[in-house]
């Protein structure tokens, strides 16, 4: 059975717009369930050999609502095997229940007998990176008609398309998330810079360098405006130019390195000139001591005098600031390099400074 025109309206938006809805697919799956007469009606996903969780649903009627929310708990008792459905095909659970089999029992018993066996469907869909996608539909009384199936598996090419491109965002997200996270341990942020000079992306760090509404970088003094603007020209000019130091405040060690675009999105509304990449003061403290010690089987008071050395203090400002006597300090520096195979304080400084410790 083909979608109807008026399906193809209702539904095929609806499900293409549903990822960019919260909660997801919300229309999508309410249309379905007038479009089905179910009283209940989800999309559930996996990743490969992972739990299975709900993107959302939509439930009518006392009963099914109440189901619903046992979903999840009861889910550890079903033995259908949804991983190995084959996609695109309608399934009802007296295609896959043996009743003479006892292991299905308190499944059959505690769930499927307060919504009636015959009384919902289901279909899986896949994509290539091994991420699945059920469709489910439970209904309260009566049975579905093989109309209702039909318009399910008339979906499988779309729910497949949708799944595969929620499957890309998401797992870009994941990547996106962790790679911010990795740069803000590290004390890092950026900015991208457009043809005019406005920021048109910038990781959440990077609030210090940007102006109060967050529309360009504050370069500080006059000078450093000038190179800016002066680098932004340059940028869209060359677009693989080399790399560049621009000084943001009077202090000279504060400045950003811009950097040539390594890509040019399609979807850009300004053509980004460069990536402005800036290092944030980062605090370094008793976590970072606890995994120094861990590290490099320093004691704490060991590895809290290491962290303040890293901070650029001396031997005397660190055992006032941790509450030692200097000869102690001392005697815990000279542990310290020998524990670390440093031959100093310069090279337990830089041992610190380059340590996985930091990240933390």
């Amino acid at each position: 059975m083909a979608l109807t025109r008026t399906d193809e309206t209702e539904l095929l938006t609806a499900l293409h717009e549903g990822m960019h809805e919260t909660p997801r697919w919300q229309t999508f799956l309410e249309r379905l369930r007038r479009r089905t007469r179910a009283d209940y009606v989800s999309l559930i996903f996996a990743q490969g050999q992972a739990p299975m969780y709900k993107a959302t649903e939509v439930h009518a009627g006392r009963n099914i609502r109440a189901e619903a929310q046992k979903l999840e708990e009861l889910a550890r008792l079903d033995p259908i095997p949804y991983g190995r459905l084959r996609p695109g095909r309608v399934y009802s659970p007296d295609e896959l229940l043996d009743p003479a089999d006892p292991r299905y029992d308190r499944f059959r018993h505690e769930y499927l007998s307060q919504i009636g066996v015959n009384h919902s469907r289901f279909m899986r869909v896949t994509e290539p990176g091994g991420a699945s996608a059920w469709a489910v539909l439970l209904r309260e009384r009566d049975n579905f008609v093989a109309a209702d199936a039909a318009v399910l598996a008339a979906l499988e090419p779309h729910l497949a398309i949708a799944l595969r491109n929620f499957a890309t965002l998401e797992r870009e997200r994941m990547r996106a998330n962790v790679g911010e996270d990795v740069l803000r341990r590290a004390g890092l942020a950026w900015a991208v810079l457009g043809t005019e000079g406005s920021v048109i992306a910038s990781s959440p760090d990077a609030r210090p360098i940007l102006s109060p509404g967050g529309a360009r970088i504050v370069a500080g003094t006059a000078e450093a405006e000038r190179k800016l603007a002066r680098l932004i020209e340059a940028f869209t000019a060359q677009p693989h130019g080399e790399p560049q130091v621009v000084p943001l405040e009077d202090d000279a060690e504060r400045g950003l390195v811009a950097l040539p675009m390594p890509d040019r999105p399609l979807t850009a509304l300004t053509m980004p000139a460069y990536v402005a990449v800036v290092r944030l003061p980062r605090e370094r403290d008793d976590r970072h001591a606890a995994l120094l010690s861990a590290l490099h089987g320093l004691t704490d008071s060991e590895a809290r005098l290491a962290i303040a050395l890293s901070r650029g203090e001396s031997i005397a400002d660190a055992a006032l600031l941790l509450g030692l006597t200097l000869e102690t300090a001392r005697n815990y520096s000279k542990r310290a390099y020998a524990k670390t195979g440093t031959t100093g304080q310069a090279d337990l400084v830089r041992l610190v400074l380059e340590s996985v410790a930091l990240l933390a």
